[in-house]
C-alpha cells in the first residue's frame, strides 16, 4: 500500500513538472547544428521550405516567450532545422487553490499558462517525396581566368591552378579534377 502511494506520488510529479520539448517528426532530420544556427521567424517564411518536425514545449514550463523560443530553438537545432516559427499560440488561466506552495502558508491566485506549437524547417524543398534530402546542394562558382577564355581558377584549388571548361555553358556543374569536388562554371 506505502509502495503504490509513494508510485503514484512520483507519477503525479512527474506529470505535472514540465519537461522536455515534445519533438513530432514530419520528415527526415539532418545533422544537428547549433542553437545560433536555426532562426526564430514571426511568421511562415515567403519562400520554399520543408517541415522537418513539430515542437510543443509543455504548457506553462515558461514563463517568457523569449525562454520558450530559446528551447523551441536547441530542440529544433538538434535535428539540423534551418529556423522554426510557432504555427499557433494559445492562453489558459485560472484560479489556483491549494498546492505545494500554499500547503506551507503560501497565496493561492490566478495563473497563466500559454502553450505552443512550433514548426521546425529547413530552406528548400524536396522535388520528390523518394528523396532523403530536403534541400538542395550549394555549389560554389568558380571563377574565370582572366585572359584565358574557357578556363578558371578552381574554387578549391588554392595552387591557383587553370581547368578546362570549355564546352560546359554558364551555369552548369563541373568537378575539380584535384579535389573531386563540384562548382558551378560562371
Amino acid at each position: 500500500m506505502f509502495r503504490n502511494a509513494i508510485l503514484t506520488a512520483v507519477l503525479v510529479l512527474f506529470v505535472s513538472c514540465g519537461g522536455p520539448e515534445t519533438w513530432i517528426p514530419q520528415g527526415n532530420s539532418r545533422p544537428a547544428v547549433t542553437r545560433e544556427h536555426v532562426q526564430f521567424l514571426d511568421s511562415p517564411p515567403q519562400r520554399p521550405y520543408s517541415v522537418i518536425g513539430i515542437i510543443t514545449p509543455p504548457s506553462g514550463e515558461y514563463e517568457t516567450l523569449a525562454e520558450a523560443v530559446k528551447a523551441m530553438r536547441k530542440e529544433a537545432a538538434k535535428h539540423g532545422a534551418d529556423a522554426v516559427y510557432i504555427e499557433s499560440q494559445t492562453e489558459s488561466g485560472d484560479w489556483r487553490f491549494g498546492g505545494p506552495v500554499s500547503w506551507g502558508g503560501g497565496s493561492s491566485g490566478r495563473f497563466r499558462e500559454v502553450s505552443f506549437r512550433a514548426k521546425a524547417i529547413v530552406w528548400g524543398f524536396s522535388p520528390s517525396p523518394l528523396t532523403s534530402s530536403y534541400t538542395q546542394p550549394m555549389f560554389p562558382t568558380a571563377k574565370a581566368v582572366p585572359g584565358k577564355p574557357g578556363y578558371v581558377f578552381s574554387p578549391f584549388d588554392t595552387k591557383g591552378r587553370y581547368i578546362d571548361v570549355s564546352g560546359y555553358p554558364p551555369g552548369s556543374k563541373a568537378k575539380d579534377p584535384w579535389t573531386n569536388k563540384v562548382f558551378i562554371v560562371p
